[in-house]
């Protein structure tokens, strides 16, 4: 049987699985708080007075409390599998933000609500939709992750648009709204699409020996440390993206529409990055994409207001290849029988970042009164990215010096 051929078949036999992690993907946790953010810090700032670095801590809390709560939530994910968890999860989100739609507080009650909504979300993000994929597919396991993750892109491409719409002709609070309905999506899909598979005696053995030895790997922390530097650079761009280019002179509707073309760049590292990791050694795949989102950056800078939408487009690369990345050189390197586990604790490295990137930005911007300085220290967290990723072994010889893993 030709690699093709199996791949084919593979597809055929989880065809129906990979349309609900996509779904899932792409109307979760990571999508849907994280996306439309930027599209309400203006409304919110004009209505409450809050600050933008105020309004975009919102999701500092969010990642915070996912960061601390990945790895027991990956455990728990390798012990009852994935179908269970997503069914309770999905609703729960669904709930708290139909709870933001209706706030009235302080911003200390609504950064809450935020973090209310990593404990109830936390069952729809990569660490579960990319477990039951990467359990599915294995001769296609990379382009599979890919087209699972591309459900996130679908959402950086709708929802700028779609909430600017919504928040010009009607108000935030339907934003919101029409979230907490877009959120209840995956759960049909996931009900009939996921099967059940219960974890093996000797799978959990062999997750719970390795464990101590996976925290003096220093693949383990390279993967870690090389993804939570892009995290920064790349949440503080897309968070910012909307207010950065209104600031440069852009309407609302405009700058949406640029913002949403980062959903093309995400939806085509996606996919790009799927079909290349499949046949080309991953971290090389990785390095070249975070540099090119680095001169997307530049573009931003010093190519003027034609070369914006190629800046955006560039700069979506890199968000586009993380999750599936991560997850492609979590199973490479440590197997499958505790991944979860091991996804969750490298995503929780990738989640501090992503928590701090929107922050810190709006902290630059607070300060000195515009992005200058946020950008280039973008740049250099993408550079110190891809030298750390480069670093990484070949697969072959990791496995053959760590039987282990």
């Amino acid at each position: 049987m030709t690699q093709d051929h199996g791949s084919f078949g593979e597809f055929r036999r989880n065809g129906v699985l990979l349309l609900a992690a996509t779904l899932g993907s792409g109307a979760g946790l990571s999508s849907l708080p994280f996306y439309s953010l930027g599209s309400f810090i203006a409304p919110l700032e004009a209505e409450f007075g809050w600050s933008r670095g105020e309004v975009a801590s919102s999701f500092l809390y969010t990642t915070m409390v996912l960061a601390v709560i990945a790895p027991f939530l990956g455990n728990v994910i390798d012990r009852i599998g994935t179908r269970l968890v997503a069914l309770v999860s999905i609703p729960l989100l669904s709930a708290v933000l139909y709870a933001i739609s209706r706030f009235e507080g302080t911003i200390g009650q609504f950064h809450a609500l935020y973090a209310l909504a990593a404990l109830a979300g936390a069952g729809t993000t990569p660490i579960n939709y990319t477990r039951a994929v990467n359990g599915a597919f294995d001769k296609a396991r990379g382009f599979a992750l890919g087209i699972s993750q591309a459900g996130i892109a679908v959402a950086a491409i709708t929802l700028p648009l779609l909430l600017a719409s919504l928040n010009q002709n009607y108000s935030w609070r339907t934003g919101y709204f029409v979230l907490a309905l877009l959120a209840l999506v995956p759960w049909p899909f996931v009900l009939f699409g996921f099967g059940k598979r219960p974890v093996q005696r000797a799978e959990k053995t062999a997750a719970t020996a390795n464990r101590g030895e996976l925290f003096k790997n220093w693949v383990f922390w390279g993967v870690g440390i090389s993804f939570a530097a892009v995290a920064v650079a790349v949440s503080a761009l897309v968070v910012h993206m909307v207010p950065l280019l209104r600031d440069a002179g852009m309407t609302p509707i405009a700058a949406a529409g640029t913002a949403s073309v980062i959903g093309f760049g995400v939806l085509g590292g996606r996919l790009i990055t799927g079909w290349l990791i499949d046949r080309f050694f991953a971290p090389y795949v990785a390095a070249t994409l975070f540099l090119a989102t680095a001169g997307g950056c530049l573009l931003l800078l010093y190519g003027g207001p034609g070369l914006v939408p190629l800046a955006a487009a560039l700069i979506g690369l890199s968000l586009g290849a993380e999750a599936d990345l991560i997850a492609y050189l979590t199973a490479r390197y440590f197997g499958m029988a505790r991944y979860a586990f091991v996804y969750g604790f490298i995503y929780s490295m990738f989640l501090v970042g992503t928590a701090s990137g929107p922050a810190l930005a709006g902290r630059l911007h607070d300060a000195s009164g515009n992005y200058n300085s946020t950008i280039w220290t973008v740049i250099c967290l993408l550079v110190v990215g891809s030298l750390v990723i480069l670093r990484l072994p070949r697969f072959e010889k990791f496995a053959s010096r760590n039987p282990a893993h």
